[in-house]
């Protein structure tokens, strides 16, 4: 044992001699005798350079993993945009999804005469079509005839829309609004039932709106707002109608008999025959405030020039009770809304970004 110990230490002293005498000296020189400020800041200065290597590989890493989230969400999306596209214009999909999909990215369904049609309110009112029809009449609308009945409703609801979207384009033209005042007045006035009590708000919504409708008051108040709009513009727009009522306020004020100017002058067909004659219950519906306009009267009295909702009125009582009010009528329609509505889709100034048939078709 012994000598193998003598003949390990005389081989590693004969291989320690033939070392260069510089690297031993090396040795001895990067081995500092004591830890100094200098030795300190040298060696970090030495890890610092040791660690650049690592530093550009890891940036590279980095704009990689940015460029590949950037990829990631285009192809997220696109991905979400087309299926999107093909759930509203090729299978008009209109669950609640879809419909609050409309209005955040304001989408159209339609074009009338460089105004976009608000996919948005086709499907607020096709909706409630659909609502209406299954909750209240238990319509199929899987069935042959349920389809058939179904793009009626859709093509009934689109020309709505539509008619919308062309009334906004005149307005912005006339700079005609609608004031949260008048909404809230057309709001409160549908809130009064037959027998003069007053609905709240919240009950108009759970019991009438979404029971029947589907809707909510958001919903209910910008279907509203739309045909107050579209109301304010036909009466604007409609000169022949201001110029007839004007007439005809004006012969009755020269005495002309009542009933005879019905006869040759009043759009209403159902009273024309019978010199304007209407008797109405207190809780009959009273749309354009005639039975109440007439009951501010006097016997034989006649009202001045009424705006109702689709033209203008003027009213004569005739008599009235508790409950009952005899009244004539003389009306005016406004018709030059229609009938440019109607020119704008025979030149083909409509364009619509969905399939629906058209009633002539629907009903072959």
């Amino acid at each position: 044992m012994n000598k193998v110990k003598e003949k390990v230490a005389t081989t590693s002293a004969k291989i320690t001699d033939k070392l260069p005498k510089k690297l031993k000296r090396s040795k001895k020189e990067n081995l500092p005798a004591r830890i100094t400020n200098d030795t300190v800041n040298e060696h970090r200065k030495k890890i610092l350079a040791d660690g650049h290597k690592f530093k550009y590989p890891f940036q590279y890493s980095k704009h990689k993993i940015i460029i590949n989230t950037v990829i990631v969400v285009i192809i997220t999306t696109l991905s979400f945009g087309g299926w999107l596209w093909f759930m509203l214009y090729n299978k008009q999909a209109t669950g609640d999804f879809f419909y609050n999909a409309t209005k955040i990215l304001s989408l159209p369904v339609a074009n009338v005469d460089g105004q976009n049609v608000s996919y948005a309110d086709y499907l607020r009112r096709t909706r409630s079509a659909i609502f209406y029809k299954e909750t209240q009449e238990k319509v199929d609308f899987t069935t042959e005839d349920g389809l058939r009945e179904l793009d009626y409703l859709k093509r009934e609801e689109l020309n709505k829309a539509e008619r919308a979207a062309y009334a906004t384009k005149i307005a912005k033209s006339k700079n005609i609004t609608v004031s949260d005042k008048e909404l809230d007045a057309a709001v409160d006035s549908n809130l009064k039932t037959a027998n003069g009590e007053t609905m709240t708000i919240d009950d108009y919504e759970n019991h009438v709106l979404k029971r029947y409708f589907g809707w909510t008051m958001n919903d209910y108040r910008a279907e509203l707002k739309n045909q107050l709009l579209e109301r304010k513009v036909s009466f604007e727009v409609d000169a022949v109608a201001k110029d007839k009522i004007a007439k005809i306020k004006a012969q009755l004020q020269d005495g002309d008999d009542f009933a005879t100017v019905v006869r040759e002058m009043s759009d209403d067909e159902i009273t024309r025959e019978t010199g304007g004659n209407i008797i109405a219950q207190l809780e009959d519906s009273d749309l354009n405030g005639l039975t109440a306009a007439a009951r501010e009267l006097k016997e034989g009295e006649i009202s001045s020039i009424i705006q109702g909702v689709d033209g203008y009125y003027i009213v004569k009582l005739d008599s009235k009770a508790d409950d009952i009010t005899k009244y004539s009528i003389i009306k005016v329609a406004l018709k030059q809304f229609n009938e440019d509505f109607a020119k704008l889709r025979k030149e083909n100034k409509i364009k619509e970004y969905i399939s629906i048939p058209y009633e002539d078709s629907i009903e072959e």
